[in-house]
């Protein structure tokens, strides 16, 4: 199984919606210059170690696919005849273990789960027409696992080279109630530009998420440092070496951030698991976690980041939920002067209850919520006279 060892080839990595642009920078800091942006997924090109980099290193990728067949298949049966003819000697043994997930958007199958089980049939058969033995499924731990997927009568299979999920960090002891996606959180640090600089707080924090990607970032430490393993390790060419090698330049990048990340809640619960997350993820001699409302929070010391994940309002009454961003507009403008504020929520309805001039929106998904990431930037006064004093410092500094 030799088919990545030397040179170039196809990568596609997926993406949550929206993501697609962050990604994109992301691949091209790494290096890629053959880049092309589709629906939730990213397509470029490179070597085993660039393949590696991204698992090891990609912020905002979910899964990292290497296509090996692009054809049409009009039906099951083509389909089949079809994947029996490929060469799967050259991507799987016959003593290893494989899995095949399915993402089918076709009439000709009513299920995904059937697509899955014409393609396990064709690379069984294509093993025992040629040795009488053939490799055996393992869906929960496989060796190699295969994704297909059909648009209709277009046809992609694939090899995730990421195993689980690269949301998955290896932080998360316990995800707490309706826990943010560790890709989506990522995205959101980015979005605020955000790397270590000054202090951040994350009042209402939940289970610490975006605080410990924010000090990934901070650290300039790989996404997946913490990570068990990744797909690729139990493929038959797997090279620790230069596994190794990326590993150690990837510590020598590590920073010591000037700024203090301050996350905290209310709710006891959901500080017990923050508290889990932190110390699994490394971060708790960086983190300060304490019990405190986020309306009793008068920040000190110099001005920097404050990012908020409010409720959405599933079990408030609207009137309520207008009433809660109304008070976190207030107590922005009140106790955060010179800080940056950043929140997010699919209540867009509720958010124009802060009431403050935003700096910039961005379109996320939580979940299957379609959401606003919004910025404010908070002074004192009027907001004539600290545009006013912007633009002089702005001058000045060109000066």
């Amino acid at each position: 199984m030799s088919r990545f060892s030397e040179g170039e080839f196809d990568i596609s990595i997926k993406t949550l919606q929206h993501l697609e642009p962050l990604l994109e920078k992301e691949l091209r800091d790494l290096g890629a210059t053959h880049i092309e942006i589709g629906k939730r997924i990213v397509h470029t090109k490179g070597n085993l170690k660039f393949l590696y980099r991204c698992n090891l290193e990609l912020r905002t990728a979910l899964r990292v696919l290497v296509p090996i067949i692009d054809f049409r298949s009009r039906n099951p049966e083509e389909l089949y005849r079809r994947l029996l003819k490929f060469p799967w000697e050259s991507v799987i043994e016959k003593d290893q273990t494989f899995a095949f997930d399915a993402a089918v958007n076709s009439r000709q199958y009513k299920l995904p789960h059937y697509a899955a089980l014409k393609a396990k049939d064709a690379l069984a058969d294509y093993f025992m027409e040629r040795s009488g033995e053939r490799p055996s499924v393992d869906t929960e731990n496989p060796d190699v696992r295969f994704l297909l997927h059909i648009d209709e009568e277009n046809v992609t299979l694939s090899i995730d080279s990421s195993g689980e999920s690269l949301n998955r960090r290896g932080y998360r002891v316990r995800g707490g109630e309706a826990p943010l996606n560790e890709v989506l959180a990522a995205a959101m640090v980015v979005h605020t530009g955000w790397k270590g600089e000054t202090d951040l707080y994350n009042p209402m924090c939940g289970s610490a998420t975006f605080a410990i990607e924010a000090a990934y970032v901070a650290q300039n430490m790989p996404a997946c440092w913490n990570r068990d393993g990744f797909g690729f390790m139990t493929w038959r060419d797997f090279d620790e070496d230069l596994w190794k090698e990326i590993l150690k330049e990837a510590m020598e990048k590590f920073v010591e951030p000037t700024g203090v990340i301050y996350a905290s809640d209310v709710e006891p619960r959901a500080l017990g698991v923050a508290k889990l997350n932190i110390e699994e993820a490394g971060f708790d001699d960086y983190i300060v976690l304490e019990k405190k409302d986020f309306f009793e929070i008068i920040p000190e010391g110099n001005p920097g980041l404050v990012v908020l994940n409010p409720p959405y309002g599933e079990r408030m009454d609207p009137d309520q939920l207008d009433f809660l961003y109304k008070r976190i507009g207030d107590h922005f403008k009140k106790n955060w002067p010179g800080f940056k504020a950043w929140v997010i929520s699919s209540n867009l309805q509720a958010l124009k209850f802060i009431g403050l001039k935003t700096a910039a929106k961005k379109h996320l998904m939580n979940g299957p919520l379609e959401c606003k990431f919004q910025a404010y930037e908070l002074f004192r006064g009027e907001r004539a006279s600290f545009v006013k004093e912007k633009k002089q410092g702005s001058s000045e500094n060109e000066a």
